[in-house]
C-alpha cells in the first residue's frame, strides 16, 4: 500500500510557550488597566495656589478633602457648602474620630477665611487634619 506523505497535514509540536502568549497579553492588559484606573482621584481646584512646602516627604492620604478658595468659598469633596452645611456634613459622619481631613487652602486666602473652616473643624475630633501645601522645586511628587 502506497501512502503519499503530501496529503497528511505536516504534523507541528507546539510546545509550552505558544500557551504562555495569550497569559501575557492578558497581564499585559491588567496591568494598563491598573495604571490608568489607580490615577483616578479628586485633583484640588486648578484656581487654588498652594502654599509652598518646606518639608521634604509628604504625609499620607486623607479621607475628606476640604478646599478655602481666596474668597474663603469652601467645597468639600468637591461640592460647594457654607460653613453651616459643612458642620452638617461632618456631623453626619458616622465614626469622625476615624477620619482624617485634608484642607487644601488657596495662598492668597486671608486667615479670616480659614479660620472659619478651621472653626468648623475643630468641633469634631478627627483622626487627623492636615494642611496641604505645594511640593517645593526640586521634590519629587
Amino acid at each position: 500500500m502506497l501512502q503519499s506523505h503530501s496529503l497528511l497535514t505536516p504534523h507541528t509540536s507546539r510546545n509550552n510557550d505558544d500557551n504562555m502568549i495569550p497569559l501575557i497579553n492578558i497581564v499585559f492588559l491588567l496591568l494598563i488597566f491598573f495604571m490608568v484606573a489607580g490615577q483616578i482621584r479628586a485633583l484640588p481646584n486648578a484656581e487654588l495656589v498652594l502654599p509652598k512646602a518646606a518639608l521634604e516627604q509628604a504625609e499620607g492620604q486623607s479621607d475628606l478633602r476640604l478646599e478655602v478658595a481666596q474668597q474663603g468659598d469652601m467645597t468639600l469633596d468637591g461640592i460647594a457648602c457654607t460653613a453651616e452645611q459643612l458642620a452638617t456634613q461632618l456631623q453626619a459622619l458616622p465614626q469622625p474620630s476615624s477620619v482624617a481631613v485634608g484642607i487644601f487652602a488657596d495662598q492668597r486666602a486671608t486667615a479670616a477665611a480659614l479660620e472659619n473652616a478651621l472653626a468648623v473643624v475643630r468641633q469634631f475630633s478627627f483622626q487627623s487634619v492636615r494642611l496641604y501645601a505645594e511640593a517645593p522645586e526640586g521634590t519629587v511628587k
